[in-house]
Parts: C-alpha cells; structure tokens; sequence
C-alpha cells in the first residue's frame, strides 16, 4: 500500500509540473506554428503564379480533352455524349490511324542512327586541344538555335524541289543521279531474286515479322524465363506482337475446326501453318534453354541471326519492289512522288548533327576526370579504345535522355510532314504521322471530339513507351 501511495504521488506531482509548464509549451508551439505558416503563405503565393498558369493553360485543357473524348464535338455547336464511341472507333473502325504509325516506326528507327552523328561531333570537340577553338565551336553550334524553326523547314522544303532544288542539281553535278537510276533497277531485281525466301520465311513463320518476333522470344527466353513474373511488360508486348502477326492464321484454325470455310486469301492462307509452326519453335527453344545451359549462347546466335535475316529481307526483299520510274529524267519529285516521300523524310536534317544533342553529349564528356584519361593512356588505349571503354559508357545518361527526347518527338512531332506534304501527308497518304492525322481530323474533317480521343491514345502510347525506356534502358557506370 506505501509503494502505490507513494506512486500515485509521483504521477500526481509530475503531472502537476506538467499542467503548469503547459501554458509557456503551448505558448511555444502556437509561436512556431505562427511562423511556418508565415513561411508557407509566402512560399505559396509566390508559387502561386506559376500553379495558376499550370492549372488554367496545362491542367485545363488537358481535362479538357478528356472530357471532349466522350463527346461527338465539332470544336463549336454539337456537343452529344457518346460514351467510349470516338475510342471503338480508333481501334476498331479506323482504316487510317494504326497505319500512320508504321511510318512513325521507320522514323524512329532512322532518328535511331542519326544520333550517332550527333554522339561523335561532341566526342571531336571535346578532344580539342585548343579552348580557344573549342569555344568558337561551340558558339558555331550555338547559332543555328537562333533561327527560327519555320526557316529552317522552308529552306528544306525548296532544298527538294523538282526544278531549282540543291538536292537535284547536286545529285546531277556529281553523277549520282545516275547511281539511282542505276538501283531503280537493280533493287527491283534483287527483291524479285529474294522473293522464294520471303515465301519461305512467311510461310514457317507467318511474315517476316514473325521470324523477328521468334527470334526476340528465342533471345530473351534463356535468361528471363525464371523471373517471367519481373519482366511482364516484355511478355505482354511479345504476346500482342503475336496476336497482331498470327491472328489471320489462327482465325483460320479456328473456322477449320468448326467446319467453316478458309477464306482463300492469300496474305492469311500463305500463313496458315505459321501459327503451329511458330508456337513449335518457341516450345522447342523453351525447353533446350531450361535443360542444356550450354544451348544458351547457341540460342543467342541463332535468335540474333533470325532477327539479322528477317530485317535483311524487310530492307532488300520487302522495301524497294518495284521501279520508280522517277529518276530517268534527272529531275524526280521528292515531294510529289508517293516512293520518295519516304527516303525524303528520312534524308531530312543531313548530316544529322543536332545542336542540343551535340550539347548534351559534350556537357557529360566534360564531366569525366582527366586522371581517365591518363590512366587509359597508360594502359595503352587508343582513341577508339577510349571512345569505346570510356567516352560512350560514361554519356551513356545522356544517350538516354536523347532517347526518349527523340522517341517522344518523333511521335509527337508533325510540323516538319504538314509544311512539306500538307494535312493529307502527300500523295496516298504516304507521309501521315500520328500528329497529322490528329490534326487533319480535329481542322479539316471538324471531328474535334475524335481528334481529343486520337490524342489520349497517343499520349497513352508515349506514356508506355517512356516507362519502357525508363525500366529497361539501364546505365550501368
């Protein structure tokens, strides 16, 4: 009875000290509280210009957009609500859309190889000696940021022109136009030579792109089987590749084994047994990876060597068919010829040499040590070997960077195709682009609403895409 007498005593007299030392607490606490919302109030309405033009010129229209998706607008008067309709439409109706982004695909992987341009102009300069020439340089690179973006593709678009054009009058000064001429007929001819195999190919595989397909599943298969779990998104487009490549094939199993009857078309009867022969295929690889680990390296050589065969077929067998015919009178229509829309495009921006890219790339070599450089030198390393060992390792994040820069643009991007082909993308729609036909539908055609419905579809396909680069694009220094 003493021991808890004498605690209830303590606990009586502590809180006692408590209650009377918390008026001067609170007192403190109601002060700090006082001038960290001073603070706060002050940080917020400075910030507060910035979130309101965020809000009302990002955020709004934005919302905007998504809210018009559902509607069948016309940008003024008719506003019906019609559900997910405009998105039916966009996948499922619309003979236009999916096919403006196979150009988009060739695009991308041209602007691929025109960073390396860009990648070895910013290695040459940061190896010059001299600061003084470096600085001049770089002010020499700095310039053309000054001239606005509508110049440059003016000047470009007469740079092709049939008459007057630089492109032509080079291309005949030099006799090159005579080389064209020459493989607007050997081309043709080679394709023609490669047809059996594109045959073959398509007939074991569904279509050349489904030799590509298998090959990327036989690659991948051997070290990613075990942690499948990890790496779903890869599977998931793999399957969705497949379904898009083999659902002819399948469709037609299907109505065979229901008694129906095969339609006789060729682009889905020659891939009737693709689908069987492929699923084959990728069992058997399946199961030599997991039993003979030695099979692993085979299978990265025969994977590559079916993507290399497959893409070599696409380039010489797939690609250049037939004659032109554009070259003979040595003044051909880059823009106006629905076959050289295409290789226009890609020839654009030569030699390719981007000044932010240029920047960027020059920015990360600056920030290697010099003690790299001499011990790299000491090892005996030559100037590829530095390039190789530690140049491109080390920019590797800008690389990146550039990348999904590059890869977001080239989607987005169409003011380059509407001021050289106009809102039609050229003769049968050669040069339309995701962008232009967003655009085409939203001010020509005046479906403002499927236009917004386009646009959420790209954005969500650029959305994808980035966070593919950002997981699997790895830099390791």
């Amino acid at each position: 009875m003493t021991t808890a007498t004498t605690s209830i005593a303590a606990t009586n007299a502590a809180t006692g000290i408590l209650s009377r030392k918390s008026p001067h607490m609170r007192g403190r606490r109601a002060s700090k509280w006082l001038h960290k919302s001073r603070l706060y109030t002050i940080l917020l309405l400075l910030m507060f210009p910035t979130l309101a033009s965020m809000l009302v010129f990002t955020y709004y229209p934005q919302w905007e957009t998504i809210k018009y998706s559902l509607y069948k607008w016309d940008g003024q008067d008719v506003r019906d609500f019609i559900g997910f309709a405009n998105f039916e439409k966009a996948f499922f109706k619309d003979s236009l859309f999916w096919p403006t982004f196979q150009l988009v695909g060739i695009l991308l992987v041209a602007n691929l190889f025109k960073m390396l341009p860009s990648i070895a102009a910013a290695v040459v300069l940061h190896r010059l000696k001299s600061d003084r020439w470096q600085y001049i340089y770089r002010v020499l690179f700095v310039i053309p940021m000054i001239i606005p973006g509508l110049v440059t593709l003016l000047i470009w678009k007469q740079f092709f022109d049939s008459t007057t054009g630089v492109l032509n009058v080079f291309l005949n000064a030099t006799g090159l136009m005579g080389v064209l001429q020459w493989l607007d007929v050997a081309m043709p001819k080679l394709a023609g030579g490669l047809v059996p195999a594109v045959n073959a190919t398509s007939a074991a595989f569904g279509s050349v792109w489904g030799m590509v397909l298998v090959g990327a599943m036989v690659l991948s298969v051997p070290k990613k089987l075990l942690s499948l779990t990890k790496i779903w998104e890869w599977w998931a487009i793999l399957v969705v590749a497949g379904i898009a490549i083999w659902w002819p094939a399948a469709t037609d199993v299907v109505a065979a084994a229901a008694g129906g009857d095969i339609v006789a078309d060729p682009s889905t009867s020659a891939s009737l047994p693709a689908w069987l022969v492929a699923s084959i295929c990728t069992g058997v690889a399946v199961i030599f990876a997991m039993s003979v680990s030695r099979l692993r390296s085979v299978s990265n050589w025969v994977g590559g060597a079916m993507i290399v065969w497959a893409m070599g077929l696409v380039f010489f067998g797939m690609t250049w068919t037939a004659p032109t015919n554009s070259f003979a009178n040595s003044s051909p229509a880059w823009l106006g010829e629905s076959k050289l829309i295409i290789p226009s495009l890609i020839f654009w921006g030569f030699p390719w040499v981007g000044t932010v890219g240029v920047l960027l790339y020059l920015a990360g070599l600056q920030n290697i040590s010099a003690d790299v450089y001499e011990a790299a030198e000491i090892d005996g390393l030559g100037s590829i070997g530095k390039f190789w060992s530690i140049e491109l390792p080390l920019i590797l994040t800008q690389v990146r960077i550039n990348l999904i820069f590059m890869t977001i643009g080239t989607l987005t991007d169409y003011g380059l195709i509407f001021l050289l082909l106009g809102p039609q993308g050229g003769p049968g729609n050669v040069g339309m682009v995701p962008g232009l036909y967003m655009y085409k539908t939203a001010f020509v055609d005046g479906q403002f609403g499927y236009a917004c419905a386009l646009g959420i579809v790209l954005a969500a396909i650029i959305l994808v895409i980035t966070v593919m680069y950002q997981k699997y694009v790895k830099v390791d220094k």
